[in-house]
């Protein structure tokens, strides 16, 4: 059976810090040096959906993601106001798993 998607941003969440857990792993295991900043960054941008549909499932889901945010532009579309939202949830969250796992 299939299993239904939720659209909640913790689902997006965890899944962006599973693979920033990841990355830094490899990071470690490699001895390549990385960016904190650019690799959040990266993965954060790299976990927000793409399709539309996606996109407007999270926003009923989450009517956060509706209001306008700084980085948006002026005039912004529905869509570039749930992505820009979702980057800052995204980005957020991957400062505070950081933060917790630097004060451990």
């Amino acid at each position: 059976m299939e299993k239904t998607k939720k659209y909640y941003t913790e689902d997006l969440i965890e899944g962006a810090i599973e693979e920033l857990q990841d990355r830094i792993q490899w990071c470690e295991k490699e001895k390549e040096e990385y960016d904190q900043d650019d690799l959040i960054s990266e993965i954060a941008d790299n976990n927000i959906p793409i399709y539309t549909y996606d996109l407007l499932q999270y926003a009923s889901n989450n009517f956060d993601l509706i209001e306008p945010s700084d980085l948006c532009s002026d005039n912004p579309s529905v869509t570039q106001i749930i992505t820009a939202n979702i980057y800052e949830v995204l980005t957020e969250a991957l400062y505070e798993y950081i933060n917790e796992q630097n004060e451990e």
